[in-house]
């Protein structure tokens, strides 16, 4: 694609199309020149494209803000006019000085855009959200209110482009935006500024909106007074009879070409002279301004005046808020930026400490220090048969539920039952069996304690809580068989310690439930020897070694020099050096 500057003037041989605008536009933070624009991601419907809405002179995109700031509109032209850097120019610099509410502020940028390796004039804004007027009045047929309200602010738009002494050149159903009940002008290609007076209009506007007669050379600030008249009494009419929008709506809101061709045979102002007195005062200024000159069409602020002069928002309806459809798809949240990840050395870890840590992983810490859960007592006392039948009971219940309920259901079914009665019957075959179960429990545990006598007799309990790790089952089991089979290496061959007297009888006592003992409370044995040796792992340490309190108590065993733990194939540690 050849193209020449912008800024020599010359006429470019090629202009980008539709085409190359949406794939340049899919990363704005390379085409985009302003920088309020390179951080925006285009708006894109359900294929993933960048939406686009197609006008007269430009291809008009919405630009979401990635960093909190308003989205944006961007107006990438469709072709090259002369005098348009003139014109906004021109109009950024009147509406710097008199701003008008209803027309948002605009930055004209001569080579805002790059495409094909070539940069072109943009004109981009503030994102107007709301639909245009077309779809706000199909919304509020049924509400004469709300399209009264908005006709009288129609007459405040008007009064302030007066106050400005512009006017906009083309105004009609898409380029009046309804945001939140408030009117927005959009589209400032054909805005007259007293700057240019003498020129020439660069568009005609909307045929269906503007004096059948209009040429360019009509250019100056009475250029809005035929819309205007037309934008409003098409208010008034649907406000009064809804019908009408059914009857006349195209694309326009009810007055089309024709209708100002020859008014005097147009059935549309027949029905609107019908409607009232007033209705037919405008109809018949709008049918008189038709057929006669572009120049002479007076002004609608000279015709009809504003009925209040409150706020707008003061005297809005309530729920002025039309629902639109777009083929927008939102997009998901950019994830937030993460902190970077410090890498800490093992020195700078362990620095002020004697010796390194234990790392802390469930499966270690089950192997070398992690106690056996304690169980927990099922009943306390053998002798209350009932309350244990219910004990025992329940516990089967906990157990053996879904086995016994569907073993006692596919019985009854094989028998030739219904299904409901089969459903039911296993029900009652559940409780009678876990209630049958129980009681035999129960009544088991009481004559076993009779046998044994007092003191003797243990009660049936059910496991204590879990360690926290999936590992916890496998290394309390991998603990107790190395608990009981010291390494291969290790030839255990030292001479136990002297037997000690049995101690004096204990006298019987009442049973008494056990009590819950932690064994961590436990006191741990003092070893006299100066090495301890720990047989899982067939390393020995002197007494003093910070890993000595790792080794559990049935783990330990003690040595009298170094020679002697050598000699039974333990190996020194390497923290403690116990063998210098």
């Amino acid at each position: 694609m050849v193209v020449s500057s912008s800024q020599t003037g010359a006429l470019p041989r090629n202009w980008p199309s539709a085409r190359y605008f949406t794939e340049a536009i899919q990363c704005p933070s390379i085409c985009f020149a302003h920088p309020n624009l390179r951080n925006t991601l285009p708006a894109v419907d359900r294929l993933g494209m960048p939406l686009v809405t197609s006008g007269q002179f430009a291809y008009v995109y919405k630009l979401n803000s990635m960093n909190g700031d308003p989205d944006f509109a961007v107006r990438c032209f469709r072709g090259y006019l002369g005098d348009r850097d003139q014109r906004y120019r021109a109009i950024q610099a009147h509406l710097a000085n008199s701003p008008v509410a209803y027309l948002s502020e605009f930055t004209y940028a001569p080579e805002g855009i790059l495409v094909g390796g070539n940069r072109f004039p943009i004109l981009f804004m503030k994102w107007i959200e709301g639909p245009t007027l077309d779809l706000y009045i199909s919304e509020m047929l049924n509400r004469p209110e709300v399209l009264l309200h908005l006709s009288e602010q129609w007459l405040r738009l008007l009064g302030a482009l007066r106050a400005s002494g512009i006017a906009h050149g083309d105004l009609q159903h898409g380029n009046i935006i309804v945001e939140h009940g408030q009117l927005r002008l959009v589209d400032h290609d054909g805005i007259f500024v007293p700057a240019m007076a003498g020129w020439t209009a660069s568009e005609v506007g909307h045929q269906h909106y503007q004096h059948p007669r209009r040429t360019a050379l009509e250019f100056d600030s009475n250029l809005d007074n035929f819309s205007s008249l037309v934008i409003y009494l098409s208010l008034l009419s649907v406000a009064e009879q809804p019908a009408l929008w059914h009857e006349h709506h195209d694309e326009n809101l009810l007055f089309t070409k024709m209708d100002f061709a020859d008014p005097a045979s147009s059935e549309l102002f027949t029905k609107i002279r019908e409607l009232g007195p007033e209705h037919a005062r405008l109809a018949d200024v709008l049918a008189n301004a038709a057929t006669g000159a572009p120049d002479e069409v007076p002004s609608l602020l000279d015709l009809v005046q504003a009925q209040s002069k409150l706020p707008s928002w003061m005297t809005a309806p309530v729920d002025i808020d039309a629902t639109t459809k777009t083929r927008e798809v939102v997009l998901a949240e950019r994830p937030k930026e993460r902190e970077p990840v410090r890498w800490v050395s093992w020195q700078e870890k362990n620095r002020g400490a004697s010796t390194p840590t234990t790392p802390g992983s469930p499966f270690l810490q089950s192997v070398f220090s992690s106690p056996t859960p304690t169980p927990i007592p099922l009943i306390t006392d053998p002798h209350d048969v009932l309350a244990n039948a219910v004990t025992f009971s329940k516990e089967f219940l906990r157990k053996y539920f879904l086995l016994w309920y569907w073993a006692s259901y596919t019985a009854m079914r094989g028998l030739g039952f219904d299904f409901e009665i089969a459903l039911l019957g296993a029900l009652i075959c559940m409780v009678v069996g876990c209630l049958v179960y129980g009681g035999v429990k129960a009544e088991e545990e009481s004559r076993k304690a009779k046998k044994l006598g007092p003191g003797m007799w243990q009660p049936p309990t059910i496991p204590g809580p879990a360690a926290s790790s999936s590992f916890a089952t496998s290394s309390t089991a991998a603990t107790a068989i190395s608990a009981h089979t010291p390494p291969a290496h290790v030839k255990p061959t030292w001479t136990p310690p002297p037997a000690i007297s049995a101690p004096p009888p204990v006298q019987a006592t009442p049973w008494m439930p056990p009590v819950n003992f932690s064994p961590t409370s436990a006191v741990t044995p003092t070893i006299s020897d100066p090495f301890v040796g720990n047989i899982v792992l067939g390393i020995y340490h002197v007494e003093n070694c910070d890993w000595v309190d790792h080794i559990s108590t049935k783990n330990r065993v003690g040595f009298s020099t170094a020679s002697e733990a050598l000699s039974h194939g333990f190996k020194p540690c390497r923290i403690c050096s116990p063998a210098t």
